[in-house]
């Protein structure tokens, strides 16, 4: 076979299937070969007595759980929960590893099908328990612990990885928290990361160290309490967030993860615009379970699991901050390891519009992620998944788990889009506006010239045309036109004008509207006006 490649290859280069030819003689990073996982549990939830253990008793994980008590920069001890599995036939200090970070809220158990996927590919699997989440939550339920940060778990998991361990060199993949979590780690021990993952990921937004409520300013991110639980109690207690986790009830929690709400007057069910999971999976029905089981279960890892789930939101928020020189998302530029930035296309949670006023994910979120990642190593892979929201490797899981184990391998990656393409999304107008945009766009269609230069105001120029250059201009380009669409990116008022950016898209393409561009409103009606130039 390699003496036939090697005969075709010169061949093949002026074919036009050169390329699919070739690949036939290429080997795939990715092994062929299927390893038995027969051996993983469902992960459930089992009847318990809530006097003991919720987590060490009743929850059941895919893979047995070992237990390490390691410390933070500090020296505060935490005891982390965690499975390293493996099934390969290589020697295990030789397999490529896969380090799994779970989000806010969620565990490590969560990842039974990524894990089973990835093991049955030769991957060695790590999946641990940040502190007061998971398994971690028993051995952490000192009061001290609540003051940690994400840095600080970073700490006392390094020691784990790299000293218990002896991981030198992993793929970490991160799930929205856990993908800020893992971008943290990265940056801080990039010699421990080979590779990264990004999925549904939080830590590539900014956030204001000060919000301006009604009753006045709340310092909702400011780090100067961070190791004062009190301190940072009173600050958050006025956000009600502590009090609604609390008060939510079983049904609460089930409609809520499955993107369900309840008519206030009737109280019937029916679909909601915000939730977690939008496909059943053992995987979604182990979150729900474990999270509804807290409920009647150990009142002492429920407190933890709460205030974890609400302050977690504050030690995010404050390696984020915009008004911080370092925050990790002014560090990107750092990395120069290969990343992917894996995201749901239904995802209600991204970006966080209320705390950032980020409104599009692609255009502020990923693209500006994508710029600096690039600056130093390669331009990431980016893909959306159609069918998922938030918790992609719950929703898309079969896609997801073969797109992480090919990344892992170093494998290509179908399906990805090139944030460099991406375009400005257009402005939200006023209705007058609107209703203007939409007018001439009927008019040229129509093509009647007299109702096109209707929206032509009587003193426009523009380039060096005036209404009349416009009108002969048009008169040659419009009965040519079955698409005329206008998308305004911008939108600037002073007074009666308005500086507009955007395209005009027709059957000949997108053409960009010059520089400096007006409409004019004159007499309570909108008017092109050019640039005046």
């Amino acid at each position: 076979m390699k003496d036939l490649c090697q005969q075709l290859r010169w061949r093949l280069l002026i074919t036009a299937g050169a390329a699919a030819l070739l690949g036939a003689c290429q080997t795939s990073p990715v092994p062929s070969e299927r390893f038995d996982v027969s051996d993983m549990e469902t992960p459930r939830v089992e009847p318990g007595d809530p006097a003991e253990s919720f987590w060490r008793d009743q929850v059941i994980y895919p893979f047995s759980v070992n237990y390490e008590t390691v410390t933070d920069a500090r020296g505060m001890a935490y005891e982390i929960a965690y499975m390293d599995e493996y099934r390969g036939d290589a020697a295990r200090e030789d397999a490529p590893v896969l380090v799994l970070v779970h989000g806010k809220g969620a565990d490590a158990g969560s990842f039974s099908l990524m894990m089973r996927d990835a093991l049955e590919r030769g991957l060695r699997v790590i999946a641990f328990d940040i502190p007061h989440y998971g398994k971690s939550i028993p051995g952490n339920l000192d009061a001290d612990t609540y003051t940690r940060t994400l840095q600080d778990t970073r700490e006392a998991i390094h020691e784990l990885l790299a000293d218990r361990l002896g991981i030198q060199g992993a793929t970490f993949m991160g799930h929205s928290m856990g993908a800020q979590w893992a971008l943290g780690y990265a940056l801080d021990w990039p010699e421990q990361v080979d590779r990264l993952i990004l999925a549904a990921p939080a830590g590539l937004e900014e956030y204001p160290r000060v919000l301006t409520l009604p009753g006045g300013e709340l310092p909702w991110m400011d780090p100067e309490y961070k190791r004062d639980f009190e301190h940072w109690q009173a600050v958050w207690e006025p956000l009600g967030r502590l009090e609604q986790e609390w008060a939510k009830t079983e049904q609460d929690i089930r409609d809520f993860y499955s993107f369900r709400e309840r008519d206030p007057d009737t109280g019937e069910t029916r679909e909601a615009s915000v939730g977690f999971f939008l496909r059943d999976t053992q995987d979604s029905e182990f979150l729900t379970e474990t999270r509804v089981g807290m409920i009647d279960g150990n009142q002492e890892e429920y407190e933890a699991w709460i205030i974890a789930f609400v302050r977690d939101i504050y030690t995010m928020g404050i390696e984020s901050l915009s008004d911080d020189a370092d925050s990790l998302v002014k560090r990107l530029d750092e990395l120069t390891i290969p990343v992917f930035l894996a995201l749901g296309e239904r995802d209600p949670l991204l970006p966080t519009t209320a705390a950032t006023g980020n409104e599009d994910m692609r255009w502020d979120v990923v693209r500006p992620a994508w710029e600096a990642l690039s600056e130093q190593g390669a331009a990431p892979v980016v893909k959306f998944y159609d069918d998922a929201a938030h918790f992609i490797h719950v929703d898309e899981a079969e896609a997801f788990n073969a797109d992480v184990v090919r990344f892992a391998y170093g494998a290509t990656i179908d399906g990805t889009e090139d944030p460099g393409d991406y375009e400005q999304p257009a402005v939200e107008l006023p209705d007058d506006v609107q209703a203007f945009v939409r007018s001439d766009e009927e008019a040229v269609l129509s093509g009647d010239m007299d109702a096109i230069m209707e929206h032509y105001h009587p003193d426009y120029r523009d380039e060096g045309r005036d209404r009349s250059d416009q009108r002969a201009m048009l008169s040659q380009v419009v009965p040519a036109l079955s698409r005329y669409e206008i998308e305004l990116t911008a939108f600037e008022r002073d007074g009666d004008k308005a500086i507009v950016e955007g395209a005009i898209r027709t059957d000949f393409g997108s053409q960009s509207l010059p520089s400096g561009a007006m409409l004019i409103q004159d007499d309570g009606q909108w008017f092109w006006y050019g640039n005046q130039q």
